[in-house]
């Protein structure tokens, strides 16, 4: 999940030139980064937390917050908030064709290819101005490999040049043999807040969810495209998926996406919950999501909006339907962004069972055929 640059000059300062609240709007928090959080609390009283939504009020004006951390407040009231279970759906039978689907998901692979990201070193974007053979480019080379070892057609999308190596996307790519086919993204970052081999949770467990999809779905023909994105730099703003976005924009194939789903910390569990996070517009699709999980999962599903700092949100404000399944944030990873988010103490049982729920969304969405 996104990081946020550390400030030159302490919050505390600027909380000093005036004291007392002020009265205006609410903010929501778009980064739970704890530096970020430390010297937001100095600045701000807290209206509304409750999993990932967190609302503050400033208690100096405006003008004298940092742009760094104004970035990454977003004018919101607790009306705009939503956190929501909803019913399991009466006696919906499972579908054979998906119960052999999700049936293929193997957790141990999938762990597999989290611990060989985790492994490459240090991961953050930043690691490309150091080296040309940085930990980045590591889990670069390895995901596409990976891809390409399933067959698939990969891309490396650069977006841009850093003083030793290039900051880029992975893309691969399953065309339909349908006519006029829309497209079905599936989405995780590779990159890390920069421990060495450390960010096993955020997102070695996302991109590798990508992978595993992308394995499972090898075997099938569908009557969609399948686009598959190892994003970049989501610890910097979510650089890399707003640099696909653009590209897809302007090539038009933007218009062509159906759906989108996103796997952002998708390995520490202590209670079977799973948050599905998208915007208002877009309830019902994130509440049909919820429905598949207790027929095809074990997960108990928690609907929050709105969306923010992940790689849905690039999706989301280009108008596609697309959802951020995550790790309940009630009782998210404590090693989150710190040194010790390893793999020792993530659940692949739970992880594998999220990878499910998003490929029973997939055929939920598409047709699907085993290929002979």
């Amino acid at each position: 999940m996104i990081k946020t640059l550390l400030l030159a000059l302490p919050l505390l300062a600027a909380a000093r030139l005036y004291a007392g609240p002020v009265s205006g709007p609410s903010y929501l928090l778009l980064s739970h980064d704890p530096a970020f959080l430390e010297r937001v609390a100095e600045i701000s009283e807290p209206v509304y937390a409750k999993g990932r939504s967190r609302l503050v009020r400033l208690t100096v004006p405006p003008a004298q917050v940092p742009a760094e951390i104004m970035a990454l407040l977003r004018a919101a009231s607790p009306a705009d908030i939503r956190s929501y279970t909803v019913p399991a759906p009466s006696e919906k039978a499972a579908d054979p064709a998906v119960l052999s689907l999700v049936s293929r998901v193997n957790s141990a692979g999938l762990m597999g290819y989290a611990d060989a990201i985790t492994m490459t070193g240090k991961r953050a974007a930043r690691d490309l101005d150091a080296s040309a053979s940085s930990g980045n480019r590591a889990a670069m080379d390895y995901i596409e490999n990976a891809l390409r070892d399933m067959g698939y057609a990969t891309e490396r999308h650069c977006y841009k040049d850093r003083k030793k190596d290039k900051e880029c996307n992975i893309l691969a790519r399953g065309k339909s043999p349908a006519q006029g086919a829309r497209t079905i993204a599936v989405v995780g970052h590779m990159d890390s807040v920069g421990h060495e081999n450390a960010g096993a949770d955020d997102n070695a467990s996302g991109a590798a969810g990508v992978l595993e999809m992308a394995r499972v779905l090898a075997g099938y023909r569908a009557d969609h495209d399948l686009l598959f994105i190892a994003a970049n730099g989501e610890e910097t703003g979510v650089a890399g998926t707003y640099a696909l976005a653009k590209k897809l924009k302007a090539s038009g194939e933007m218009s062509r996406i159906a759906w989108a789903i996103n796997m952002d910390m998708i390995a520490w569990n202590r209670n079977g919950l799973v948050d599905i996070e998208t915007n208002q517009e877009h309830a019902a699709f994130a509440e049909w999501v919820a429905g598949l999980a207790s027929v095809y999962t074990r997960l108990n599903p928690n609907i929050t909006m709105p969306a923010w700092g992940s790689d849905h949100v690039p999706f989301l404000e280009a108008g596609v339907p697309t959802y951020l399944s995550i790790e309940s944030w009630e009782d998210h990873n404590p090693c989150y962004h710190q040194a010790c988010d390893k793999m020792a103490p993530l659940s692949w049982d739970y992880a594998a069972d999220i990878v499910r729920l998003n490929l029973a969304v997939i055929a939920g969405k598409a047709r699907l055929a085993p290929k002979k």
